[in-house]
């Protein structure tokens, strides 16, 4: 009986043993395989995408032939301010208001920053209509003053004066149209001024006075 469950008991151990080894070998032979599996897809996947590299391509600058067009320089206000003057005249208003007066600045109206030597220019004033105004051509120290130098009546000279002030221009009294023609002498700002300054009582009029500038 002892030797029996001896026996029975070695059998069981070679049992076991044996199934760890076959157990073992299955392991080993299912690695193997999944080792070469994994390795064919590397392969397969370095092959896939060599093929679909895109290949760097050079490319060569393409030149194109320009041609320089001259650009012609626009017409600026000043110039066509000045190319009215020289032709047919340029014209514009000095609004004033009853028993008072009002300057406009004649660089301005050509355009430019100053007058210059040996320009010349002829001025024509038109009447405003019911008034009878006054028109000066000042140099800029005597634009300065015209605001408180009033016109005075001269009864030897039988016409009106500005004491302090020496007009380049004086047109007294316009009912009709009148002209004048002017030689700049000096650099300078130059104004034109219409003087209503003569009237008496109150009037909320406005009057324009009509002027033509020409240069010669």
């Amino acid at each position: 009986m002892v030797a029996e469950a001896q026996y029975n008991e070695n059998s069981e151990r070679i049992g076991i043993v044996t199934n760890i080894n076959v157990s073992f070998e299955f392991n080993i032979m299912r690695f193997q395989r999944y080792s070469l599996c994994f390795a064919v897809l590397v392969i397969l996947l370095a092959c896939v995408s060599a093929c679909t590299t895109t290949p760097n391509i050079i490319t060569t600058p393409t030149v194109t032939a320009t041609t320089t067009v001259p650009v012609t320089p626009p017409v600026t206000q000043a110039t066509s301010a000045l190319q009215a003057a020289k032709s047919a005249g340029l014209e514009t208003t000095i609004d004033i208001h009853y028993n008072d007066y009002y300057c406009i600045a004649l660089h301005t109206v050509l355009g430019v920053d100053y007058l210059y030597p040996d320009q010349k220019y002829t001025i024509r004033v038109t009447s405003p209509g019911t008034v009878n105004v006054n028109l000066l051509l000042l140099k800029v120290d005597d634009y300065d003053k015209i605001q408180t130098v009033r016109p005075e009546w001269d009864a030897i000279k039988k016409t009106w004066v500005y004491n302090g002030i020496a007009p380049l221009i004086q047109l007294n009294d316009i009912t009709i149209p009148q002209e004048k023609t002017i030689t700049i002498k000096n650099q300078g700002k130059y104004y034109l001024c219409a003087d209503d300054r003569k009237e008496s009582g109150v009037n909320d009029n406005i009057f324009r006075v009509p002027v033509k500038i020409t240069r010669l």
